[in-house]
């Protein structure tokens, strides 16, 4: 952060303007969980607009611990104020300490595409300009940003410290399903082909599954997924993902959740934040 400056007195001010309702930090007060923490919003160099919560207790002259959390598809990144299970899991990391960060995505339903690893480097440039923050963010990445984040780490553009899925999409071939999948339309559009006879080519270096494994190594992942989830599969995507991890020697571990893309269960704030202080 830039000290003394107009940013320094704006998060001042919004700290004495806090509100905190009543709540835990556990599993089950996720559909709940009525705190909010202001939101500040930025736009980076490509007029990406991007948006961080601040923990009350942040030292301009500490630098910070920090978050990067990318966003599902249909999304954007004011969801980790406005959707009641990201905001559980934001709201335990910031009153542990932690900034919290999301971008819109040029591109909101980017499905990792060459223009959303260029983001991916953007709102971190972005936000260490802003704020005091440490050299490696946290990562959590919900459905389509898991993506997002496989993508940008193997472009180089984030070297996280550790990483959190939400039912992460791992497998984007399995997403697109040969042009009959639920999305298929929405992963043309990222990657500007038209039919299932030029995805090869369109995405070619774009699908984690067919990266070195070896990439995903050098920090733990950890995961919620369901074997009941039918809108990103299990058993095509997170299952394979850190089989694939494991055997590079990587640590890749996953919990199993109940129900249906977006329930409850995967959203354990207790759990997530001993996560990221242990690493």
């Amino acid at each position: 952060m830039k000290r003394g400056g107009a940013a320094s007195a704006f998060l001042i001010s919004a700290f004495v303007v806090l509100t905190v309702g009543c709540g835990t930090n556990s599993r089950t007060d996720c559909g709940t969980d009525s705190r909010t923490f202001p939101l500040v919003q930025l736009s980076d160099a490509n007029g990406v607009q991007s948006y961080g919560i601040v923990p009350p207790r942040y030292r301009p002259d500490v630098a910070s611990r920090w978050v990067l959390y990318n966003h599902g598809f249909g999304q954007s990144g004011r969801n980790i104020s406005t959707n009641p299970h990201d905001r559980c899991l934001v709201n335990a990391l910031v009153e542990g300490g932690y900034v919290v960060i999301a971008s819109d995505y040029k591109v909101q339903n980017c499905w990792g595409n060459s223009q959303c690893v260029t983001d991916m480097a953007a709102v971190q440039e972005r936000w260490k300009a802003y704020l005091n923050l440490r050299r490696a963010p946290y990562v959590i990445s919900e459905s389509m940003g898991g993506i997002v984040t496989w993508n940008a780490i193997a472009h180089g553009t984030l070297s996280p410290l550790a990483v959190v899925g939400v039912y992460p999409v791992c497998n984007l071939s399995n997403m697109y399903a040969g042009g009959t999948g639920p999305f298929y339309l929405s992963i043309q559009s990222a990657y500007d082909f038209l039919s299932p006879s030029g995805y090869t080519a369109a995405t070619a270096g774009s699908d984690p599954m067919l990266d070195p494994a070896s990439q995903f190594t050098a920090f733990p992942i950890l995961i919620w997924a369901s074997y009941s989830d039918t809108t990103v599969v299990r058993s095509h995507n997170e299952d394979p993902f850190a089989a694939q991890v494991n055997a590079a020697g990587g640590n890749a571990i996953i919990n199993t959740s109940t129900g249906n893309h977006g329930d409850a269960s995967n959203f354990d704030p207790q759990a997530v934040l001993e996560f990221f202080e242990a690493h």
